[in-house]
């Protein structure tokens, strides 16, 4: 009886995530504030594409759907050998501001979208910077140094587009 007992124990833990690499309680939040903020782009994106009149911002829409879509995918990956459970939708905060901004058409609409995608990149760029900075877990310390490029480059071109979508406000 002894055996069988033993087999269905070790049976027990191959079957549950013992193999997982467990994380840091600060490092696993981090992750899924910033699976959180990927998923929130994302949905920033989709709005982009169907509400925006420039195409520099549309393009902008498709870049964020694209990028953090790829960031998004490499967190779950890492979550999961991580044994981390990520968000699955944007946040409520998010989706409801982004509701307010949908009212907003033409020019007006692009201008305002671009303003809020500086701002959010320039916050998002200091706390992946921050997350870095403190995370312990090799590999997601890895994970956001590589992030970090691609926010950069995203707020720059935020910066660019928002001096021409204010340009082209009816303001």
């Amino acid at each position: 009886m002894r055996p069988f007992i033993t087999a269905i124990a070790l049976a027990a833990a191959l079957s549950t995530p013992a193999f997982a690499q467990k994380m840091d309680n600060n490092d696993a939040s981090a992750m899924k504030q910033l699976a959180q903020g990927n998923l929130n782009e994302i949905a920033a994106g989709k709005t982009a594409q169907s509400k925006a009149q420039s195409p520099d911002v549309k393009n902008f829409g498709q870049k964020m759907v694209t990028d953090h879509g790829r960031m998004l995918e490499d967190l779950r990956s890492l979550a999961k050998k991580k044994d981390v459970a990520l968000p699955q939708d944007a946040n409520m905060k998010d989706m409801a501001q982004m509701k307010l901004m949908e009212r907003k058409s033409g020019a007006d609409f692009d201008r305002e979208f671009m303003e809020h995608m500086v701002k959010d990149h320039e916050k998002d760029l200091k706390d992946v910077q921050d997350i870095a900075a403190k995370a312990k877990d090799p590999e997601f310390k890895a994970a956001v140094q590589k992030a970090i490029p691609t926010i950069r480059s995203h707020l720059e071109l935020a910066q660019r587009i928002s001096k021409g979508a204010a340009a082209g406000s009816s303001k």
